[in-house]
């Protein structure tokens, strides 16, 4: 026998056998890989370059090709997890054959270079050709021009193979870390060894309440939205604590609780499922808690992106009222001519013809979280040719002067006149300034449909991993179940009981991360609501129906993934 071709033959065989776990291994990371090599793609393109607002665009795509990367490692380590709990059998067999452990890590080592070069080669092949598609969505969102053209940037196609490569071979670092410490009769055994019933860990269930609830406060208390950008990250991470912590420990507890309700427990269809559930909620509960977070995730940046691009339109209302117009932060009444001169003196220079010119002091509130563009139009409603409109109590005393221009004008050239001039006027305030509005609304508009599209983006990454995660927790618990089945099946459990069960179980599973991912997106509404006004959003209408729209589109999706998951449970359990 060649020796040297021996390890390459048998992970190649291993690939075909386990077909059935391998494939949605290899396809999310396929899947992951192209996502990359897009992501990058849009920030290295030519094209973007010369796009409004493409500086901050390519700000968040290489924001948006960090997380993908790190996202890819996580997802890629977690699913790998389940596929050597399903394999531990399978090495045991080949350890009794007289396998030791340092070949097994050879034959591990050729099965991850067959998975990085498949995962790396199809991913690449896929990511180029769905680049072009990607660019088509983005300037579309961007409501930009298409560049023209086709090109494969040499450097994405090298930061991908790198990172991929990188990620399996920590990958394969794991598997040996696994491999070294389980002992040969765990292998064989494999996931039949049985588990003892897992107690209720009361401290560990508050602990989970206390981050739990902190999270939702910091979301229902928090003011300014400066302090929610601040505090959003820390709330974030006190809720997935709290989340990992209840679905480990108060699931438990709900299922004991359960079991005690006899009504409810001494049902042919709950019986076995509780009891099933109960028995491995201990080494599931991270599985649950991961679909909860991932979909959360998903709701959460899906929500606020679709709200933010849905209200542009309102946004740009708000911050731009007219073409040209200049802002005189904390001023005073005789600021007023000297800023109107301005204008009337710099239209007549260059001979523009200005209109819906507007000019008033006002008292209102600081806005600073909105780069003090306040919003000027009730003001102007309620000036009625005054000069000083509003009430000292209302806040500080605000000088705006601004105009529109024709079409054919200059804007730019006439705003850059005024904020030279102004600058040069002796003012009782050192902060003026002057916005050329008609760069500012395409430069926004193009900042936020770049936002939207690594909303997007990052969402359909997010609910791949959950529908991975899913996919392979159903299954796991399909093989475990099958034998459980078979037994009661044998003492008179009919198929519908059968099926009875399995629905119970798996929906009662299945939908428990469902209900606790729409409570964590209610909780964070305060808080995201309050980081939209650092966008100048404040339509809480529209968000809720943002919202809204977003669960109900999720939990149809998410309805599809538990028919098609629990038809494949239900297929290996009556095996």
């Amino acid at each position: 026998m060649n020796k040297l071709g021996f390890y390459p033959r048998l992970a190649a065989r291993s690939l075909r056998l386990n077909g059935k776990f391998y494939l949605p291994y290899l396809l999310s990371g396929m899947v992951s890989a192209a996502m990359l090599y897009d992501i990058l793609f849009l920030n290295m393109n030519q094209g973007i370059y010369y796009l409004k607002g493409a500086n901050a665009v390519q700000g968040l795509l290489g924001f948006g090709a960090m997380v993908v990367a790190l996202f890819s490692f996580a997802l890629i380590c977690y699913t790998n997890g389940f596929l050597m709990k399903r394999r531990q059998k399978e090495l045991g067999l080949y350890n009794v054959l007289g396998m030791e452990k340092r070949h097994m890590a050879r034959l591990l080592l050729w099965e991850t270079i067959y998975a990085a070069l498949i995962c790396i080669v199809g991913g690449l092949i896929l990511g180029v050709l769905l680049s072009k598609l990607f660019l088509l969505l983005l300037c579309a969102v961007m409501q930009a021009e298409v560049p023209f053209g086709f090109e494969v940037p040499q450097d994405a196609v090298i930061y991908t193979a790198v990172a991929f490569g990188a990620i399996f071979l920590l990958n394969y670092l794991l598997n040996l870390l696994r491999l070294g410490r389980v002992k040969p009769i765990e292998l064989l055994k494999g996931t039949e060894s049985g588990e003892r019933e897992p107690k209720t860990k009361w401290l560990l269930a508050i602990l989970g309440l206390l981050a739990m609830g902190a999270g939702y406060f910091l979301s229902l208390t928090v003011s300014d939205p400066l302090n929610a950008l601040l505090l959003f990250f820390l709330a974030v991470i006190l809720v997935i604590v709290g989340t990992y912590c209840l679905f480990t420990a108060g699931s438990i507890a709900l299922l004991k609780a359960l079991r005690k309700n006899k009504r409810y427990y001494y049902q042919t269809r709950h019986f076995t499922a509780v009891s099933g559930m109960l028995h491995r909620m201990k080494r599931n509960a991270a599985g649950l808690a991961a679909i909860c977070i991932l979909s959360t995730m998903v709701l959460v940046t899906v929500s606020t992106t679709l709200c933010l691009y849905m209200g542009v339109s309102d946004i740009l209302d708000r911050m731009y009222c007219r073409d040209v117009q200049t802002y005189v932060n904390y001023g005073a009444p005789e600021d007023l001519p000297k800023v109107k001169a301005v204008y009337e003196q710099k239209a007549r220079e260059l001979g523009v013809q200005m209109q819906d010119f507007a000019a008033l002091c006002f008292y209102g509130p600081a806005t600073e979280y909105t780069n003090n563009r306040t919003d000027i139009e009730p003001y102007l409603k309620r000036a009625n040719g005054a000069d000083v409109v509003g009430d000292p109590a209302d806040g500080p005393m605000r000088v705006y002067v601004g105009c529109n221009l024709p079409a054919d004008a200059d804007a730019s050239l006439f705003s850059a006149a005024v904020e030279v001039a102004t600058h040069d006027l002796e003012l009782s305030t050192t902060w003026c300034f002057t916005d050329d509005c008609r760069a500012g609304r395409t430069d926004f508009w193009s900042s936020l449909g770049g936002f939207f599209f690594i909303g997007l983006f990052l969402g359909s990454l997010f609910l791949m991993a959950a529908v991975l995660i899913v996919y392979y927790k159903q299954v796991s618990e399909g093989y475990e179940d099958a034998r459980s089945f078979v037994i009661m099946q044998q003492v008179g459990m009919t198929q519908r009981e059968v099926k009875e069960s399995i629905r119970s179980q798996v929906s009662t599973v299945f939908f428990l991360p469902l209900i606790a991912a729409a409570c964590h997106t209610i909780g964070a509404f305060p808080m995201t609501k309050k980081i939209l006004l650092l966008f100048g959003l404040s339509n809480t209408r529209l968000f809720l129906l943002c919202s809204a729209a977003t669960v109900l589109i999720f939990a149809i999706v998410y309805y599809g993934i538990y028919r098609l998951t629990a038809r494949e449970y239900y297929r290996i359990v009556k095996r």
